[in-house]
């Protein structure tokens, strides 16, 4: 029989139920909402720096260290055969001195590459582990960490770098939290990619325009080639990023000075 009592109970259950199913909403709402906003972030970064991945790399090492829980996070970028760090969250003055210190590096040299050039995730739940590269090992005793996740950053197949997030203690990264981190590896690339074709492009214009501001020369002084030798040094000295340009003719075997930016 119920009794007055038996039903004061059971409600008391149901309203602590839907209590505890309110919070773990709203805790999971927050946390959606705080991964979002880091997105857009990373965004209007993108947006604001066309030409320069740099910003971009900092605000992505932020967020991955925050909304991961992590210790510290670094952005890694190939570039040739070297691996050049690109961003980082600090840790210590010693252990951030350390690791500037260590980069650039032939990609060769780092072992950690040829785990991920694949586009494999790798985690090292303890970096004290016996099957942790001993530079790996190395670098976790620097920086004061214990376990790392590396997401490589895959542009059409091929590696441009990698994402790495740290932790002070031991343990593998959640499932939803290598999600979160491939986002922002996504979000790298087309960083990366955004600079690469922007910077082409105003290469291309710039060329371009020197082209043919020396052929306007030309056209403006048919019996003097001296404004255009004087043009052909000044725009190949700046579209170069030369610290001096000169222009020399060669008479009855002789090399006398055409044109030349002055230093």
């Amino acid at each position: 029989m119920t009794t007055p009592s038996n039903k004061i109970e059971e409600l008391q259950r149901r309203l602590q139920s839907a209590a505890a199913e309110t919070a773990q909403l709203r805790s999971e709402l927050a946390i959606a909402r705080d991964r979002q906003s880091a997105s857009a972030e990373i965004l209007r970064n993108i947006a604001a720096s066309p030409s320069d991945a740099r910003p971009v790399f900092a605000a992505i090492a932020s967020s991955s260290k925050r909304l991961l829980d992590g210790f510290s996070a670094t952005v890694l970028q190939f570039t040739g055969d070297e691996l050049h760090l690109v961003a980082f969250t600090p840790t210590s003055p010693e252990a951030d001195e350390g690791l500037e210190a260590s980069f650039p590096r032939k990609i060769s040299d780092f072992p950690t590459f040829a785990l991920v050039r694949d586009g494999e995730t790798i985690q090292f739940p303890d970096s004290e582990a016996d099957d942790v590269p001993q530079l790996n090992r190395e670098l976790a005793r620097l920086r004061g960490f214990r376990s790392v996740l590396f997401m490589p950053l895959m542009n059409r197949g091929t590696p441009v770098g990698m994402i790495s997030v740290t932790r002070a203690v031991t343990g593998a990264f959640a499932p939803d939290l290598v999600q979160l981190l491939q986002t922002f590896a996504d979000q790298a690339v087309i960083a990366i990619e955004n600079a690469r074709l922007f910077n082409e492009t105003r290469e291309a214009l710039e060329r371009q325009t020197a082209t043919a501001d020396i052929l306007k020369v030309m056209a403006a002084s048919p019996s003097d080639v001296q404004p255009v030798f004087d043009a052909i040094a000044a725009n190949a000295n700046r579209l170069i990023g030369g610290f001096s340009t000169a222009v020399l003719r060669y008479v009855d075997g002789a090399a006398h000075l055409a044109a030349f930016t002055p230093t």
